[in-house]
């Protein structure tokens, strides 16, 4: 008899990588939760006062949703408030950042197709 596939992750059950500015990142399915290799996801709990620093993926398109708290997205020269609900889109090679511009941390629960080379197994 095969072994039973895990398809269910709580987020409860990640511990999270702490970074800096103030934020912690759990990456929920991945290779290594679920056996994912298309695609990846997870969330992001990020203080207020903080931000998720001016970045870009050239090999990745990311999709993000706020769950919860308010931000302002920075991407490609322009500016958007984000507010619960909104989802937004990363495409490959464009600089974003995300800052807290509340007074709570913000959750935004983020996928990348395909996956980040650190949600693989090498």
């Amino acid at each position: 008899m095969s072994e039973k596939r895990k398809i269910t992750v709580h987020e409860t059950e990640i511990e999270g990588t702490k970074k800096d500015p103030p934020r912690v990142s759990k990456t929920l399915l991945s290779e290594f939760t679920v056996g994912a290799k298309q695609i990846s996801m997870g969330c992001n709990i990020t203080e207020p006062g903080s931000k998720i620093p001016l970045h870009k993926h050239d090999e990745n398109e990311e999709a993000m949703f706020l769950v919860s708290g308010k931000a302002k997205l920075i991407m490609g020269g322009e500016e958007y408030d984000l507010v619960p609900g909104t989802a937004f889109f990363s495409p490959l090679g464009v600089e974003h950042e995300v800052i807290n511009t509340g007074d709570e941390p913000f959750k935004i629960i983020w996928a990348y197709a395909p996956p980040l080379a650190d949600h693989l197994k090498k």
